[in-house]
């Protein structure tokens, strides 16, 4: 998914489908120094191939399907089963949603006050005050804005202490290539993008729903034209535009601002971070001088595509199937910690988070090691790292404090009512947001999801429960394997917090490049020599990885590793581990790192990986191992052997 560059996602990705039995032995007919993935992974492999299993499923396949079942059940408990207020309402909430009887007998009745103030905008300050009143409320991801504007309440770029209210354009059913691009693929979605317009005009009443259709494309079509493409919206150094309420109407005029802030709660708020200030300047522009009836059919169409949900499938054209996966999600979504906190009562009990806090703070304390020791850092720089690591806020598992839903009102039967009943008790407490300190302990993420987010501002990262599970990380499971997998994850993303990602952030989350000259040139002198290695392997013919454009995922990978066997033996204490399975803790620890990466992919689909992926396939990442001097003697790993390297071949980014 596309994130705002003050958030950094890690989402475990994999096509779902459930995944045959993974076996813990190694292939012991493969060498592990010549191949140590298929040593690994090859008996795994095999399984997966005998289960006919589709290109890309990997481990965290099995987290995905394994939780969505599970969250499928806690919401259907909530109604079957003694339950809290708030669950019994989100078991409501859910059911409302899969009436599907009564949705589709409402028809758009629900809609028709919505549909009939639309429909009453004669001019221009109206208009501004129903964009104002319909701003989209996104989560940092850009992926929620249905409006052509949303919001996102969250640190500002340079004050640590407030929440800032940042506006994000949207409001396109295409991708912004499409509405420009000539080419007979982008004109067939076009065209059938305007089918589905002109069946929605069609049930809301209009006349001539072709011809509208046609013309709300062409509408979107110039809302398009003024969108910042993906790279800018990424560039932070392009989305930090801080406005006050007055720049609204010297920067974008022809907009009335006042009854667009007015009518979204922000009359009073004199501070906004601009992300895309042309799409705002330009949108403004198309509020003062495109023609109002184009503006009605599109806001009609954006209307009932952000309550398509709730609406018949007839009229959205949404498929039968999905209803039941909606309403599992819109129930997420609605009343997120009711679902987190079920989740995690059930599958992540506290004795787990403490487990996984011990190794978290342990990966925290060789971390620090490692930046005390790292060549490239000058001794400012090193200071300046060592206070961002100490201030870090890692979250495990879930939040320390949940949020109630007593004043949300669901009602059975009434699943549009209900879905903006929760809209709007969302975007109150966003807004609440505003007069009170920064929370860098405030999560990002579901606590049922199978990944983590670094969050550069504030100075923060969460992992998940979902994530934290078997085989990532098992609480009772084998200390050497936690490490070598769920640790070695978790080193390579607190790594981001000082690489070129980190760089334009300090330790409070404020915007500033705090590197010198002179440590962004031994950071990358020192990275040469990985991306060297990487790009001498073509894993198919014709095909070879590319260094530089998978060199810093690679660098975290390696320095992840190292941080995570370094604090794997700091936990034993000067003993060594136990032989489990004729397998010492050092060789498990690898083993485990090397499990970490294994997926299903085909020879095309690892040809499209390596020539668009900022990671290196599932293969070469595992034999990262080979950078490692521990990796040598815990295998025998000798001269001959396929992945040998001298040791002064031996990349070392983040050490003397």
């Amino acid at each position: 998914m596309r994130l705002l560059p003050l958030t950094v996602a890690i989402l475990l990705l994999a096509v779902p489908g459930p995944l045959a039995a993974a076996p813990d032995a190694v292939e012991t007919a493969i060498r592990p120094g010549d191949d140590f993935y298929g040593y690994a992974n090859a008996r795994w492999l095999a399984e997966q191939e005998q289960a006919g299993l589709p290109d890309n499923s990997g481990t965290t396949a099995v987290l995905i399907e394994r939780n969505k079942t599970r969250v499928r059940g806690l919401i259907a408990g909530f109604s079957a089963r003694p339950a809290s207020a708030d669950e019994r309402k989100a078991g409501l909430f859910h059911a409302s949603l899969l009436d599907t009887a009564r949705i589709e007998r409402l028809g758009l009745a629900p809609l028709q006050g919505d549909l009939a103030a639309i429909a009453r905008i004669a001019e221009r300050r109206q208009l501004a005050a129903w964009l104002g009143a319909h701003l989209s409320l996104d989560d940092g991801s850009g992926q929620q804005v249905d409006a052509p504007l949303g919001i996102w309440v969250h640190q500002g770029f340079h004050d640590a202490d407030r929440y800032a209210v940042h506006l994000i354009q949207g409001g396109l059913g295409l991708d912004r290539a499409d509405y420009a691009d000539t080419g007979p693929a982008a004109l067939e979605r076009r065209a059938a993008y305007a089918r589905r317009i002109a069946a929605v005009l069609q049930a809301a009443g209009h006349s001539d729903p072709a011809a509208r259709a046609q013309a709300v494309v062409a509408f979107e079509g110039r809302i398009a034209a003024v969108h910042a493409s993906a790279a800018d919206s990424a560039d932070v150094h392009k989305t930090d535009n801080a406005w006050s309420r007055r720049d609204f109407s010297v920067r974008a005029a022809g907009m009335d601002w006042q009854a667009f802030l007015t009518a979204a709660g922000l009359a009073a708020n004199d501070r906004f971070v601009v992300w895309q200030p042309g799409m705002v300047a330009g949108l403004a522009q198309l509020v003062a001088e495109a023609p109002l009836e184009p503006w009605r059919d599109y806001l009609t169409v954006r209307l009932i595509a952000h309550h398509a949900d709730a609406l018949p499938g007839s009229v959205t054209g949404a498929e039968p199937g999905d209803r039941a996966a909606v309403a599992v999600e819109r129930t997420r979504r609605a009343m997120p910690d009711v679902v987190g906190r079920a989740y995690a009562a059930r599958y992540f009990q506290p004795t787990a988070k403490a487990s996984a806090q011990v190794m978290v703070e342990s990966i925290r304390t060789a971390f620090a090691d490692r930046l005390a020791q790292t060549a490239w850092m000058g001794d400012e720089t090193r200071v300046r790292a060592l206070a961002k690591l100490a201030a870090l806020q890692i979250g495990v598992g879930y939040p320390d404090s949940w949020a109630t839903y007593s004043a949300l009102n669901v009602v059975r039967g009434d699943a549009l009512g209900n879905l903006q009943r929760a809209e709007r008790l969302a975007y109150r407490r966003a807004l609440a947001k505003l007069g009170r300190p920064v929370d860098p302990g405030e999560w990002a993420m579901a606590p049922e999801a199978v990944g983590a987010i670094l969050t550069l501002s504030p100075n923060a990262m969460q992992f998940s429960a979902g994530l934290l599970q078997p085989p990532y990380f098992d609480p009772h499971g084998d200390t050497a394997a936690n490490f070598g997998s769920a640790g070695a994850g978790l080193a390579h993303e607190v790594s981001h917090s000082f690489d070129p990602v980190g760089n334009d952030y300090d330790s409070a989350g404020r915007l500033v490049h705090w590197w010198s000259a002179y440590d962004q040139a031994r950071y990358t002198a020192a990275g040469r020599a990985l991306a060297v290695q990487i790009g001498r392997n073509c894993p198919l013919p014709g095909s070879c990885l590319r260094g530089e454009q998978v060199l810093g995922e690679s660098s975290a990978d390696l320095v992840g590793l190292e941080v995570a066997y370094a604090a794997y033996r700091r936990s034993l204490n000067g003993r060594e581990d136990s032989v489990i399975d004729g397998l010492s803790g050092d060789q498990r620890f690898f083993i485990a790192f090397a499990r970490r990466w294994r997926r299903v992919q085909s020879d095309a689909a690892l040809r499209r990986y390596v020539e668009r992926d900022g990671h290196l396939p599932p293969r070469s990442r595992a034999e990262a191992v080979r950078n490692l001097d521990a990796w040598y003697a815990a295998f025998g790993v000798k001269p001959g052997d396929a992945l040998y390297l001298v040791p002064q071949g031996r990349v070392r980014v983040w050490t003397k």
